[in-house]
């Protein structure tokens, strides 16, 4: 399997976080971008390669800008 890269690694962990503290499940990730759960939790689990179109919906359910879940706040401290 393909290494997972970081910039992927920093997107499931910052989807995840904002994911949470929105207090939702993935299904609520799910309804409100119109992607399946199977596929949102390959996604935070870097399993699934994501297109621009579809970080762009998640970024706008979780009421982010696209940016934001890119930005690895870790490293910055």
């Amino acid at each position: 399997m393909k290494s997972l890269t970081k910039s992927r690694k920093t997107f499931a962990a910052q989807v995840r976080k904002h994911r949470q503290a929105k207090n939702w499940r993935l299904e609520d990730l799910a309804q409100a971008t119109g992607l399946s759960i199977s596929y949102l939790s390959a996604m935070e689990n870097g399993r699934a390669n994501i297109s621009l179109d579809n970080a762009d919906a998640i970024a706008g359910a979780l009421g982010v800008a696209l940016a934001v879940l890119l930005i690895d706040y870790e490293q910055e401290k």
